[in-house]
């Protein structure tokens, strides 16, 4: 039988003591910032991109110390510091969500986020829109759009000359313009209640700009059905389209088998009721480029939205654990998926036309005898094989991961 070639590749490697002992719960961030190990060593890889212009995989890290941007080479293994600390200060910690290769110029567009808490802000600028240039190695930062909030994910339309990105942790979303420079606050998109953002927003084929939001029920006590739903913008006259409707839920009907070869104790059950926690989060979205937006969700579903009818399909129920951080689009179509939690992350893949999801358990690099503990991006080449980035391990590190699946 087949099985997954999985390889990790450690840019930093410390082992990690003491999160559930003394850490969760109890520290305030300045005493994480003031721990040499944890300072040092609890780094995280947030978004990963391949760039196809040169072959490299390009990674954008959580790391207190301002080191931000690498660059890996899949043929050495290599990582290369890319020097972000010429122009970070103390609240830039992380590339969250997302790197962006614009075919145009061949630079990368992305976005910096915070850990700090909120006791700091005044200090904090807010989070910086950066352009870089893999060619020339230089950095331009394009603006910071929204004072005092950070960055966390963007989307652009490189034709149109519109990079948007959704705040943290106050929640809203911007559009900035990068011929001119200028910043605008379009909407506010959650509520005193919960995170509604999503994970990372997409721009479809004619230009609409596709998130989640939170209905504001100021005069209710009690959440509707849909707390979470779906709206579009499109920059055009400025038009917003807010949908009364959301992403999919696990309870929801309409669903693909996964891989009947996968271990029948971590395939998703098929027959649930709806968890009193699944709002239909979004937790990862990905535009096939021609109709299609893909989403997870952080119950773990796999759906998608139609961007011609403005309606939501349900795929199927495939991250038994929850959580569905990664999805991304290969050149020739095929849609490959990552998620997990608690040490038990997946792949999933679905090729154009077929009629059934493949599931691929237990990432193990046989060297180490480990998986990532939690996946919360990926990217592809051309040759089909997957970059996982994975984020906020509590006992070591985190590790960039490559893994070539069968068949």
């Amino acid at each position: 039988m087949n099985h997954t070639a999985v390889k990790a590749y450690k840019l930093r490697d410390y082992r990690l003591t003491g999160w559930h002992e003394r850490i969760v719960g109890r520290w305030h961030y300045r005493q994480l910032v003031g721990d040499e190990n944890w300072r040092n060593g609890w780094i995280s890889f947030d978004t990963v991109t391949f760039n196809p212009d040169d072959g490299a995989v390009y990674c954008g890290l959580n790391s207190i110390d301002g080191d931000l941007l690498y660059r890996f080479e899949p043929a050495t293994g290599r990582f290369t510091s890319l020097g972000t600390q010429q122009w970070t200060d103390a609240f830039d910690v992380k590339i969250h969500r997302t790197l962006l290769h614009n075919p145009a110029d061949g630079c990368l567009y992305f976005g910096t986020s915070l850990l700090h808490d909120v006791d700091q802000q005044r200090e904090a600028r807010g989070g910086k829109l950066v352009r870089y240039d893999p060619v020339g190695g230089t950095y331009e930062i394009l603006g910071v759009p929204v004072p005092m909030l950070y960055i966390q994910s963007i989307a652009a339309d490189f034709g149109r000359g519109k990079l948007y990105g959704f705040t943290y942790p106050a929640e809203a979303l911007f559009e900035f313009d990068l011929r001119t420079g200028r910043s605008e606050i379009l909407a506010y998109t959650g509520n005193a209640m919960f995170f509604s953002q999503p994970h990372n927003p997409v721009v479809d084929a004619d230009g609409w700009l596709w998130g989640t939001y939170a209905e504001t029920r100021a005069w209710d006590e009690k959440l509707s059905d849909t707390p979470i739903r779906l709206f579009k913008y499109h920059p055009d006259g400025g038009r917003f389209v807010w949908f009364d409707f959301g992403l999919s839920r696990k309870a929801d009907r309409e669903q693909l088998l996964p891989d009947p070869a996968a271990p029948p104790d971590a395939a998703p059950a098929l027959a649930e009721t709806r968890h009193r926690d699944d709002y239909g989060f979004c937790d990862s979205m990905a535009f096939d480029g021609k109709r299609y937006i893909y989403a997870g969700t952080v119950a773990g579903v796999l759906c998608r939205i139609d961007t011609q009818e403005n309606r939501v399909e349900k795929v199927a129920n495939v991250m038994a654990t929850g959580r569905f951080p990664a999805l991304a689009f290969a050149e020739d179509g095929t849609l490959y998926g990552a998620g997990g939690m608690k040490g038990h992350t997946q792949v999933i893949r679905l090729r154009p036309g077929a009629d059934h999801i493949d599931g691929f358990f237990n990432l193990l690099d046989p060297s180490l005898g480990e998986g990532p503990a939690r996946i919360h991006e990926l990217a592809v080449d051309r040759d089909h094989q997957l970059y996982l980035a994975e984020n906020d391990n509590h006992q070591r590190s985190s590790y960039l991961w490559t893994a070539r699946l069968p068949g």
